[in-house]
Protein backbone atom coordinates (compact mmCIF):
# COMPACT_ATOMS: atom_id res chain seq x y z
CA UNK A 1 0.00 0.00 0.00
CA UNK A 2 1.41 3.55 -0.81
CA UNK A 3 0.44 7.00 -0.31
CA UNK A 4 -0.31 9.33 -3.59
CA UNK A 5 1.76 12.66 -2.96
CA UNK A 6 0.80 14.92 -6.15
CA UNK A 7 -1.50 14.68 -9.75
CA UNK A 8 -1.19 16.52 -12.49
CA UNK A 9 -3.14 16.49 -15.34
CA UNK A 10 -0.97 15.96 -18.92
CA UNK A 11 -2.33 18.64 -21.71
CA UNK A 12 -4.77 16.94 -24.38
CA UNK A 13 -2.95 14.10 -26.80
CA UNK A 14 -4.43 12.59 -29.86
CA UNK A 15 -3.81 9.09 -30.88
CA UNK A 16 -4.91 6.64 -33.77
CA UNK A 17 -7.78 4.11 -32.33
CA UNK A 18 -9.08 0.93 -34.66
CA UNK A 19 -12.00 0.67 -35.53
CA UNK A 20 -13.91 -2.84 -35.54
CA UNK A 21 -13.91 -2.40 -39.98
CA UNK A 22 -10.09 -1.54 -39.83
CA UNK A 23 -10.48 2.01 -40.02
CA UNK A 24 -8.70 4.77 -37.64
CA UNK A 25 -9.76 7.68 -36.15
CA UNK A 26 -8.43 10.42 -33.96
CA UNK A 27 -9.33 9.94 -30.64
CA UNK A 28 -8.13 12.68 -27.72
CA UNK A 29 -7.03 11.44 -24.66
CA UNK A 30 -5.30 13.25 -21.29
CA UNK A 31 -2.66 11.40 -19.07
CA UNK A 32 -2.93 11.82 -15.08
CA UNK A 33 0.62 11.64 -13.22
CA UNK A 34 -0.06 10.24 -9.21
CA UNK A 35 3.54 10.39 -7.68
CA UNK A 36 3.51 7.94 -5.37
CA UNK A 37 5.41 8.44 -1.72
CA UNK A 38 8.39 5.61 -2.80
CA UNK A 39 8.62 8.18 -6.15
CA UNK A 40 6.78 6.10 -8.71
CA UNK A 41 5.17 7.59 -11.46
CA UNK A 42 1.55 5.91 -12.15
CA UNK A 43 -0.12 6.93 -15.08
CA UNK A 44 -3.82 6.87 -15.82
CA UNK A 45 -5.20 7.17 -19.37
CA UNK A 46 -8.96 9.24 -19.50
CA UNK A 47 -10.14 8.55 -23.38
CA UNK A 48 -12.33 12.12 -24.24
CA UNK A 49 -15.25 12.87 -24.29
CA UNK A 50 -15.01 11.18 -20.54
CA UNK A 51 -18.28 9.53 -19.62
CA UNK A 52 -17.95 6.99 -16.97
CA UNK A 53 -15.02 4.88 -14.47
CA UNK A 54 -14.74 2.53 -17.82
CA UNK A 55 -13.19 5.03 -19.72
CA UNK A 56 -10.25 5.47 -17.49
CA UNK A 57 -7.39 2.45 -18.08
CA UNK A 58 -4.18 2.46 -16.47
CA UNK A 59 -1.45 3.11 -19.08
CA UNK A 60 2.29 3.10 -17.59
CA UNK A 61 4.61 3.15 -14.41
CA UNK A 62 7.72 4.65 -14.42
CA UNK A 63 10.52 4.26 -11.71
CA UNK A 64 11.77 7.92 -10.45
CA UNK A 65 13.91 6.41 -8.11
CA UNK A 66 13.46 9.57 -6.32
CA UNK A 67 14.17 9.13 -2.54
CA UNK A 68 11.49 10.74 -0.07
CA UNK A 69 9.81 12.91 -3.46
CA UNK A 70 8.06 16.02 -2.58
CA UNK A 71 6.11 17.48 -6.03
CA UNK A 72 5.46 16.62 -9.23
CA UNK A 73 4.92 18.90 -13.12
CA UNK A 74 4.69 17.77 -16.46
CA UNK A 75 7.42 19.04 -18.92
CA UNK A 76 6.17 19.33 -22.20
CA UNK A 77 7.95 20.58 -25.00
CA UNK A 78 7.23 21.25 -28.77
CA UNK A 79 8.99 22.90 -31.55
CA UNK A 80 8.02 22.80 -35.45
CA UNK A 81 8.44 18.62 -35.71
CA UNK A 82 9.66 17.89 -32.39
CA UNK A 83 7.87 17.71 -29.53
CA UNK A 84 8.72 15.73 -26.06
CA UNK A 85 6.80 15.07 -23.36
CA UNK A 86 7.95 14.28 -19.33
CA UNK A 87 7.68 14.62 -15.48
CA UNK A 88 10.02 16.78 -13.12
CA UNK A 89 10.01 15.53 -9.54
CA UNK A 90 11.37 16.85 -7.02
CA UNK A 91 12.61 15.87 -3.47
CA UNK A 92 12.64 16.38 -0.19
CA UNK A 93 16.61 16.34 0.04
CA UNK A 94 17.65 18.20 -3.18
CA UNK A 95 17.83 16.53 -6.58
CA UNK A 96 15.33 17.49 -9.21
CA UNK A 97 14.94 15.13 -12.44
CA UNK A 98 12.91 14.93 -15.73
CA UNK A 99 11.39 11.07 -16.31
CA UNK A 100 10.89 10.55 -19.44
CA UNK A 101 7.61 9.32 -20.66
CA UNK A 102 6.62 6.47 -23.15
CA UNK A 103 3.74 8.48 -25.61
CA UNK A 104 3.35 5.14 -27.96
CA UNK A 105 0.49 5.62 -30.23
CA UNK A 106 0.65 9.30 -30.04
CA UNK A 107 1.62 11.38 -33.55
CA UNK A 108 4.66 13.65 -33.47
CA UNK A 109 6.06 12.43 -30.18
CA UNK A 110 9.50 12.12 -29.08
CA UNK A 111 10.35 10.25 -26.13
CA UNK A 112 13.76 10.99 -23.92
CA UNK A 113 16.33 8.25 -23.72
CA UNK A 114 17.52 8.92 -20.39
CA UNK A 115 16.39 10.64 -17.56
CA UNK A 116 17.54 14.18 -17.27
CA UNK A 117 19.09 15.42 -14.40
CA UNK A 118 18.16 19.02 -13.11
CA UNK A 119 19.89 19.50 -10.20
CA UNK A 120 21.82 16.60 -8.78
CA UNK A 121 22.96 18.18 -5.23
CA UNK A 122 21.55 16.65 -1.78
CA UNK A 123 21.58 19.90 0.34
CA UNK A 124 18.76 18.34 2.22
CA UNK A 125 16.19 21.81 0.81
CA UNK A 126 13.09 20.78 -0.15
CA UNK A 127 11.76 21.36 -3.77
CA UNK A 128 8.50 22.28 -4.16
CA UNK A 129 6.11 24.69 -6.13
CA UNK A 130 7.79 23.10 -9.58
CA UNK A 131 6.02 25.37 -12.76
CA UNK A 132 6.61 24.65 -16.23
CA UNK A 133 6.60 27.51 -18.71
CA UNK A 134 7.37 26.78 -22.56
CA UNK A 135 8.87 30.26 -23.52
CA UNK A 136 10.54 31.56 -27.00
CA UNK A 137 14.14 32.49 -26.77
CA UNK A 138 14.15 35.85 -28.59
CA UNK A 139 17.56 35.89 -29.12
CA UNK A 140 17.97 32.30 -30.66
CA UNK A 141 14.82 32.37 -32.14
CA UNK A 142 13.63 28.71 -30.91
CA UNK A 143 11.15 27.31 -28.24
CA UNK A 144 12.78 26.58 -24.96
CA UNK A 145 11.26 25.53 -21.48
CA UNK A 146 11.43 27.55 -18.01
CA UNK A 147 11.14 25.55 -14.80
CA UNK A 148 11.25 27.18 -11.50
CA UNK A 149 11.06 25.67 -8.17
CA UNK A 150 11.44 27.24 -4.54
CA UNK A 151 13.94 25.91 -2.68
CA UNK A 152 13.60 27.03 1.40
CA UNK A 153 14.47 31.32 1.07
CA UNK A 154 15.72 30.36 -2.61
CA UNK A 155 14.42 30.47 -6.37
CA UNK A 156 15.44 27.17 -8.11
CA UNK A 157 15.34 27.72 -12.14
CA UNK A 158 16.42 25.55 -15.14
CA UNK A 159 16.19 26.61 -18.66
CA UNK A 160 15.78 23.62 -21.27
CA UNK A 161 16.94 24.07 -25.31
CA UNK A 162 17.02 21.55 -27.52
CA UNK A 163 19.49 22.48 -30.51
CA UNK A 164 20.85 19.65 -33.14
CA UNK A 165 23.62 18.83 -30.86
CA UNK A 166 20.58 17.79 -28.00
CA UNK A 167 19.27 19.00 -24.98
CA UNK A 168 21.09 21.97 -23.06
CA UNK A 169 20.35 22.62 -19.32
CA UNK A 170 20.92 26.02 -18.05
CA UNK A 171 20.24 25.82 -14.34
CA UNK A 172 20.68 28.70 -11.15
CA UNK A 173 19.50 29.77 -8.25
CA UNK A 174 17.67 33.65 -6.89
CA UNK A 175 19.15 34.19 -3.78
CA UNK A 176 18.39 36.83 -1.42
CA UNK A 177 14.21 37.02 -2.47
CA UNK A 178 13.31 36.41 1.59
CA UNK A 179 14.42 35.77 4.82
CA UNK A 180 11.80 33.16 5.68
CA UNK A 181 10.92 30.20 3.30
CA UNK A 182 9.18 30.99 0.22
CA UNK A 183 5.55 29.11 0.77
CA UNK A 184 4.30 29.59 -2.71
CA UNK A 185 5.19 30.26 -6.44
CA UNK A 186 3.34 31.25 -9.54
CA UNK A 187 4.01 31.48 -12.79
CA UNK A 188 1.83 34.24 -15.32
CA UNK A 189 1.50 33.33 -18.59
CA UNK A 190 0.94 35.65 -20.43
CA UNK A 191 3.94 38.22 -20.37
CA UNK A 192 6.24 35.42 -18.15
CA UNK A 193 6.72 36.60 -14.70
CA UNK A 194 7.28 34.72 -11.66
CA UNK A 195 5.44 35.52 -7.86
CA UNK A 196 6.96 34.07 -5.15
CA UNK A 197 5.60 34.77 -1.34
CA UNK A 198 6.85 34.11 2.06
CA UNK A 199 4.86 33.07 4.98
CA UNK A 200 5.38 36.84 6.72
CA UNK A 201 3.00 37.55 2.91
CA UNK A 202 5.75 39.91 1.15
CA UNK A 203 5.74 38.99 -2.39
CA UNK A 204 8.40 39.26 -5.14
CA UNK A 205 7.68 39.10 -8.58
CA UNK A 206 11.14 38.05 -10.74
CA UNK A 207 10.54 39.34 -14.60
CA UNK A 208 13.01 36.96 -16.69
CA UNK A 209 15.39 38.15 -19.53
CA UNK A 210 17.18 36.15 -21.66
CA UNK A 211 20.89 37.11 -22.70
CA UNK A 212 23.10 34.92 -24.93
CA UNK A 213 22.87 31.56 -23.18
CA UNK A 214 21.77 32.50 -20.19
CA UNK A 215 18.84 34.10 -18.16
CA UNK A 216 18.81 36.87 -15.49
CA UNK A 217 15.36 37.34 -13.00
CA UNK A 218 14.32 41.42 -12.14
CA UNK A 219 13.44 41.81 -8.68
CA UNK A 220 10.46 43.92 -7.70
CA UNK A 221 8.76 44.63 -4.91
CA UNK A 222 5.04 43.85 -4.64
CA UNK A 223 3.02 45.93 -2.15
CA UNK A 224 1.79 44.26 0.95
CA UNK A 225 -1.99 45.14 1.25
CA UNK A 226 -2.47 46.41 5.29
CA UNK A 227 -4.51 44.16 6.19
CA UNK A 228 -2.50 41.00 5.74
CA UNK A 229 -0.17 41.95 8.60
CA UNK A 230 -0.20 39.60 10.92
CA UNK A 231 -1.19 36.97 8.75
CA UNK A 232 -0.26 33.86 7.68
CA UNK A 233 -0.05 33.73 4.14
CA UNK A 234 -0.64 29.78 2.90
CA UNK A 235 -0.75 30.58 -1.14
CA UNK A 236 -1.16 32.61 -4.12
CA UNK A 237 -2.06 32.51 -7.65
CA UNK A 238 -2.44 34.27 -10.74
CA UNK A 239 -4.69 35.36 -13.13
CA UNK A 240 -4.60 34.37 -17.19
CA UNK A 241 -3.26 38.10 -18.06
CA UNK A 242 -1.69 38.69 -14.50
CA UNK A 243 -4.15 41.46 -13.48
CA UNK A 244 -4.91 39.86 -9.97
CA UNK A 245 -2.87 38.23 -7.59
CA UNK A 246 -5.25 35.94 -4.96
CA UNK A 247 -4.05 35.52 -1.84
CA UNK A 248 -4.73 32.44 1.00
CA UNK A 249 -4.35 33.47 4.45
CA UNK A 250 -5.46 32.56 8.31
CA UNK A 251 -7.87 35.12 10.13
CA UNK A 252 -5.28 36.60 12.26
CA UNK A 253 -5.81 37.20 16.03
CA UNK A 254 -8.26 38.77 17.10
CA UNK A 255 -8.35 40.87 20.16
CA UNK A 256 -4.76 39.79 21.07
CA UNK A 257 -5.34 36.63 20.92
CA UNK A 258 -5.44 33.56 18.68
CA UNK A 259 -9.20 32.34 17.70
CA UNK A 260 -10.47 28.83 18.64
CA UNK A 261 -11.62 28.32 15.32
CA UNK A 262 -9.11 28.79 12.60
CA UNK A 263 -10.92 30.24 9.69
CA UNK A 264 -8.94 31.43 5.89
CA UNK A 265 -9.54 34.15 3.61
CA UNK A 266 -9.15 34.83 0.22
CA UNK A 267 -7.88 38.40 -0.92
CA UNK A 268 -7.88 39.84 -4.39
CA UNK A 269 -5.15 42.70 -5.16
CA UNK A 270 -5.16 43.80 -8.46
CA UNK A 271 -1.44 44.13 -10.41
CA UNK A 272 -2.43 46.47 -13.16
CA UNK A 273 -4.63 49.41 -13.77
CA UNK A 274 -7.33 49.54 -15.90
CA UNK A 275 -4.97 51.53 -18.43
CA UNK A 276 -2.76 49.38 -18.56
CA UNK A 277 -5.35 46.11 -18.80
CA UNK A 278 -7.18 48.29 -21.82
CA UNK A 279 -4.09 49.09 -24.12
CA UNK A 280 -3.50 44.97 -23.91
CA UNK A 281 -7.16 44.21 -24.57
CA UNK A 282 -6.60 46.46 -28.12
CA UNK A 283 -3.20 44.12 -28.47
CA UNK A 284 -4.24 40.82 -27.91
CA UNK A 285 -2.89 38.18 -30.03
CA UNK A 286 -5.24 35.59 -28.87
CA UNK A 287 -8.33 38.05 -30.33
CA UNK A 288 -10.86 35.90 -27.67
CA UNK A 289 -12.67 37.98 -25.31
CA UNK A 290 -12.85 34.84 -23.66
CA UNK A 291 -8.82 34.67 -21.98
CA UNK A 292 -8.60 38.08 -21.79
CA UNK A 293 -11.65 37.85 -19.05
CA UNK A 294 -9.20 39.30 -16.45
CA UNK A 295 -8.30 42.01 -17.93
CA UNK A 296 -11.86 43.08 -19.20
CA UNK A 297 -12.95 42.97 -15.19
CA UNK A 298 -10.20 45.50 -15.16
CA UNK A 299 -12.19 47.93 -17.59
CA UNK A 300 -15.18 47.17 -16.20
CA UNK A 301 -14.55 48.37 -13.15
CA UNK A 302 -13.44 51.62 -14.16
CA UNK A 303 -16.71 51.93 -16.47
CA UNK A 304 -18.69 51.33 -13.72
CA UNK A 305 -17.23 53.79 -11.15
CA UNK A 306 -17.12 56.21 -13.67
CA UNK A 307 -19.86 55.54 -15.31
CA UNK A 308 -18.74 56.55 -18.70
CA UNK A 309 -16.09 54.98 -21.56
CA UNK A 310 -12.49 56.47 -21.11
CA UNK A 311 -12.08 59.05 -24.07
CA UNK A 312 -8.45 57.29 -25.23
CA UNK A 313 -9.51 53.98 -25.04
CA UNK A 314 -12.34 54.83 -27.31
CA UNK A 315 -10.77 56.56 -29.64
CA UNK A 316 -7.89 54.43 -30.03
CA UNK A 317 -10.26 51.63 -30.60
CA UNK A 318 -12.23 53.78 -33.00
CA UNK A 319 -9.20 53.81 -34.94
CA UNK A 320 -8.12 50.50 -34.91
CA UNK A 321 -11.52 49.05 -35.92
CA UNK A 322 -11.28 51.69 -38.90
CA UNK A 323 -7.60 49.79 -39.70
CA UNK A 324 -8.59 46.29 -39.33
CA UNK A 325 -12.51 46.13 -38.80
CA UNK A 326 -11.92 42.27 -37.43
CA UNK A 327 -15.10 40.89 -35.04
CA UNK A 328 -12.90 41.10 -32.06
CA UNK A 329 -12.77 44.90 -31.98
CA UNK A 330 -16.73 45.32 -32.32
CA UNK A 331 -17.54 42.65 -29.52
CA UNK A 332 -14.83 44.39 -27.53
CA UNK A 333 -17.05 47.54 -28.35
CA UNK A 334 -19.98 46.11 -27.55
CA UNK A 335 -19.12 45.30 -24.09
CA UNK A 336 -17.79 48.46 -23.47
CA UNK A 337 -21.10 49.84 -24.41
CA UNK A 338 -23.25 47.23 -22.47
CA UNK A 339 -21.08 47.65 -19.41
CA UNK A 340 -21.81 51.57 -19.65
CA UNK A 341 -25.39 51.01 -20.13
CA UNK A 342 -25.24 48.73 -16.59
CA UNK A 343 -23.92 51.54 -15.01
CA UNK A 344 -26.27 54.33 -15.98
CA UNK A 345 -28.77 51.58 -14.15
CA UNK A 346 -30.71 53.25 -10.79
CA UNK A 347 -29.98 50.63 -7.96
CA UNK A 348 -33.40 48.62 -7.32
CA UNK A 349 -35.61 50.78 -3.89
CA UNK A 350 -37.91 47.57 -3.66
CA UNK A 351 -36.21 44.99 -1.15
CA UNK A 352 -38.22 42.02 -1.43
CA UNK A 353 -37.06 41.07 2.41
CA UNK A 354 -38.65 44.08 3.28
CA UNK A 355 -42.60 44.51 3.75
CA UNK A 356 -44.75 46.99 1.49
CA UNK A 357 -46.50 50.08 3.59
CA UNK A 358 -49.88 48.28 2.68
CA UNK A 359 -48.47 45.02 4.40
CA UNK A 360 -46.69 46.81 7.30
CA UNK A 361 -49.28 47.14 10.65
CA UNK A 362 -47.28 50.29 12.00
CA UNK A 363 -45.24 53.22 10.31
CA UNK A 364 -42.97 55.21 13.14
CA UNK A 365 -41.95 58.35 11.81
CA UNK A 366 -40.30 60.89 14.08
CA UNK A 367 -42.36 64.30 13.85
CA UNK A 368 -39.53 66.42 14.92
CA UNK A 369 -37.82 65.61 11.23
CA UNK A 370 -41.41 66.39 9.82
CA UNK A 371 -41.59 69.71 11.53
CA UNK A 372 -38.07 70.93 10.85
CA UNK A 373 -38.24 69.72 6.80
CA UNK A 374 -38.18 72.87 4.65
CA UNK A 375 -40.97 73.47 2.53
CA UNK A 376 -38.55 74.63 0.08
CA UNK A 377 -37.58 71.17 -0.94
CA UNK A 378 -41.30 70.27 -1.48
CA UNK A 379 -41.32 73.40 -4.21
CA UNK A 380 -38.09 71.98 -5.51
CA UNK A 381 -39.00 68.58 -6.59
CA UNK A 382 -40.22 69.54 -10.21
CA UNK A 383 -36.06 70.46 -10.67
CA UNK A 384 -35.01 67.20 -9.03
CA UNK A 385 -37.27 65.10 -11.69
CA UNK A 386 -36.09 67.21 -14.45
CA UNK A 387 -33.17 66.57 -13.41
CA UNK A 388 -33.42 62.49 -12.97
CA UNK A 389 -34.51 62.96 -16.85
CA UNK A 390 -31.38 63.53 -18.30
CA UNK A 391 -30.05 59.99 -17.11
CA UNK A 392 -33.06 58.36 -18.96
CA UNK A 393 -32.13 60.03 -21.93
CA UNK A 394 -28.77 58.91 -21.86
CA UNK A 395 -29.94 55.50 -21.26
CA UNK A 396 -31.53 55.91 -24.61
CA UNK A 397 -28.34 57.72 -26.85
CA UNK A 398 -26.55 54.19 -25.02
CA UNK A 399 -29.00 52.14 -26.27
CA UNK A 400 -29.02 53.23 -29.53
CA UNK A 401 -25.61 52.70 -29.89
CA UNK A 402 -25.84 48.99 -28.62
CA UNK A 403 -28.36 48.87 -31.46
CA UNK A 404 -26.56 50.05 -33.86
CA UNK A 405 -23.04 48.08 -32.62
CA UNK A 406 -25.53 44.77 -32.61
CA UNK A 407 -26.74 45.00 -35.74
CA UNK A 408 -23.18 45.27 -37.35
CA UNK A 409 -22.04 42.12 -35.98
CA UNK A 410 -25.20 40.47 -37.16
CA UNK A 411 -24.92 41.64 -40.63
CA UNK A 412 -21.06 40.48 -40.68
CA UNK A 413 -22.41 37.11 -39.45
CA UNK A 414 -25.09 36.97 -42.00
CA UNK A 415 -22.38 37.84 -45.09
CA UNK A 416 -20.21 35.23 -43.31
CA UNK A 417 -22.57 32.50 -43.16
CA UNK A 418 -24.08 33.46 -46.78
CA UNK A 419 -20.46 33.67 -48.17
CA UNK A 420 -19.42 30.19 -47.08
CA UNK A 421 -22.53 28.16 -48.15
CA UNK A 422 -23.08 29.87 -51.44
CA UNK A 423 -19.60 30.77 -52.72
CA UNK A 424 -17.42 28.13 -51.52
CA UNK A 425 -19.29 25.28 -51.00
CA UNK A 426 -21.47 23.59 -54.02
CA UNK A 427 -25.42 23.62 -53.86
CA UNK A 428 -26.47 20.55 -55.17
CA UNK A 429 -29.47 20.82 -57.56
CA UNK A 430 -32.24 19.89 -55.04
CA UNK A 431 -30.85 21.51 -51.89
CA UNK A 432 -32.76 23.95 -49.91
CA UNK A 433 -31.32 26.59 -47.80
CA UNK A 434 -33.82 29.18 -46.50
CA UNK A 435 -32.07 33.10 -47.32
CA UNK A 436 -35.36 35.31 -47.81
CA UNK A 437 -35.17 36.89 -44.46
CA UNK A 438 -31.23 36.96 -44.86
CA UNK A 439 -31.19 38.46 -48.33
CA UNK A 440 -34.20 41.21 -46.95
CA UNK A 441 -31.98 42.31 -44.32
CA UNK A 442 -28.86 42.44 -45.50
CA UNK A 443 -30.78 44.77 -48.91
CA UNK A 444 -32.10 47.05 -46.50
CA UNK A 445 -28.84 48.83 -46.36
CA UNK A 446 -27.87 50.56 -49.50
CA UNK A 447 -24.08 51.67 -48.19
CA UNK A 448 -23.16 48.04 -47.93
CA UNK A 449 -21.13 47.39 -50.86
CA UNK A 450 -19.65 43.77 -49.64
CA UNK A 451 -23.63 42.83 -49.25
CA UNK A 452 -24.30 43.85 -52.96
CA UNK A 453 -21.95 42.09 -54.11
CA UNK A 454 -22.58 38.59 -51.86
CA UNK A 455 -26.49 38.83 -53.17
CA UNK A 456 -25.16 39.29 -56.69
CA UNK A 457 -23.29 36.47 -56.46
CA UNK A 458 -25.29 34.19 -55.56
CA UNK A 459 -28.21 35.58 -57.59
CA UNK A 460 -25.70 34.47 -60.80
CA UNK A 461 -24.97 31.16 -59.37
CA UNK A 462 -28.66 29.73 -59.74
CA UNK A 463 -31.27 31.01 -61.83
CA UNK A 464 -33.97 34.00 -60.36
CA UNK A 465 -36.87 31.18 -60.17
CA UNK A 466 -34.62 28.84 -57.98
CA UNK A 467 -33.57 31.58 -56.16
CA UNK A 468 -37.03 33.20 -55.37
CA UNK A 469 -38.02 28.79 -54.37
CA UNK A 470 -35.78 28.62 -52.51
CA UNK A 471 -36.10 32.00 -50.84
CA UNK A 472 -39.66 31.13 -50.31
CA UNK A 473 -38.91 28.43 -47.88
CA UNK A 474 -37.90 30.49 -45.45
CA UNK A 475 -41.73 31.54 -44.29
CA UNK A 476 -42.04 27.61 -43.59
CA UNK A 477 -38.73 27.13 -42.24
CA UNK A 478 -38.08 30.27 -40.04
CA UNK A 479 -40.99 29.62 -37.87
CA UNK A 480 -39.76 25.83 -36.60
CA UNK A 481 -36.75 27.76 -35.58
CA UNK A 482 -37.94 30.17 -32.92
CA UNK A 483 -36.95 33.36 -35.00
CA UNK A 484 -39.15 35.62 -36.83
CA UNK A 485 -38.61 36.69 -40.77
CA UNK A 486 -38.57 40.19 -39.43
CA UNK A 487 -36.11 39.54 -36.68
CA UNK A 488 -33.69 38.68 -39.52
Amino acid sequence: MQTPLRMEWSSVYTIKQAQPDNTCIDVEMVLLAVLMENGDLVLWKFVLPFTNGADVVFYDIVESGVTRPSDLAWWEYESSDRRMSGLIVGSEVGPVKIMPVSLSGVKGYFTLRHPVILWKECDEIAVENIKCVPMVHPIQKSRCSLIVASRGCYVFWCLLMISPAGLNVHNSHVAGLHSLPVVSLAVSQQGVAVYTCSIDGWIKKLTPTFTENTLIFKQEDMLRPENLTGRRIHGIAVSHNGAFIALASTQGMVGGFHPINRTYHVHLVTLKTPEMAAELLLQSPTQNLYKMADLLNLVRWQILKNKCIPASLLEELDQKIQEVDSPYLWRLKLFLVRILYQSLQSPPTDHRWKPTHEESKVFVRDEEEEDEKDPAQEEGEPEEVKHEANPEEQKAEVQAWINAVESHLMREHMKKVLGVVYLNTWVAQNTSIPTCGLVEYLSKDGNDRDSEVLIGHIKNKMNKQTFLERCSLCQAVVPFTGIQTSDL
